[in-house]
């Protein structure tokens, strides 16, 4: 399809393709650039290179890329979940869905977010679920567009702690900071599409392990 980047009216043609091995490197820079610290502190804590690996080896099928001109502008990462004796039994889960800068705005999100709907349907699901911080409103807006509706309010919590001290040190006194983040509803199903601007994440603890036996979806820059 043809697309006309933000800098210039030249109309490039934009491949949504199935991520490849040789792709990985790229992938994650670009997330890299995506979520800073900055904007997306809590992204940028959860994104790094076995992100990109851990979806691409156990769901490498729900793992694309939109590519222009060789150069790689976009990307989306999901996964399954089946749980019996729930209701819909297998769950799809959009982790990460991310869009260069300069594409934004361009419906290149969606069209990402779309194939991988396509291949999720594809392999049976029955639901989609995605999660995001509570105040990033471009990714929350755009979740909404495609069809998703809040469900519940969940309540993401942290703990910094101090290092121990060495033998013979004074003990230092225990301080602790807790932080509260606000967040639509994180994985019930054991854990949780993405985009600064659009942005999606997921929890550390619920990798691949959990995967099979169950857990609901951080972009989001789409």
């Amino acid at each position: 399809m043809p697309l006309e980047n933000n800098f210039g009216k030249k109309r490039l043609e934009v491949t949504i393709r199935q991520m490849e091995i040789d792709d990985i490197p790229t992938v994650y820079h670009l997330g890299q650039s995506l979520f800073t610290s900055e904007e997306f502190p809590i992204l940028y804590r959860t994104w790094d290179p076995y992100e990109v690996t851990d979806y691409f080896t156990s769901d490498p099928d729900y793992c694309l890329v939109a590519e222009t001109e060789g150069r790689i502008v976009g990307f989306i990462m999901a996964t399954t979940i089946e749980k019996e004796g729930t209701a819909w039994k297998k769950y799809g889960y959009v982790s990460w869905i991310g869009v260069d800068e300069a594409f934004q705005g361009a419906n290149l999100g969606r069209r990402l977010y779309n194939r991988v709907e396509d291949r999720l349907r594809e392999f049976g699901v029955r639901m989609i679920i995605v999660d995001t911080e509570g105040d990033n409103e471009r990714a929350i807006a755009f979740f909404k567009a495609v069809g998703f509706s809040p469900r519940s309010e969940h309540v993401w919590l942290a703990k910094t702690l101090r290092r121990v001290a060495k033998k013979g040190a004074r003990p230092e006194q225990a301080v602790v900071t807790t932080a509260e983040v606000r967040e639509p509803e994180r994985r019930k199903l054991v854990k949780q599409p993405t985009i600064p601007p659009l942005s999606i994440s997921r929890k550390r603890a619920s990798r691949k392990t959990e995967k099979k036996s169950v857990h609901p979806t951080e972009s989001q820059n789409v």
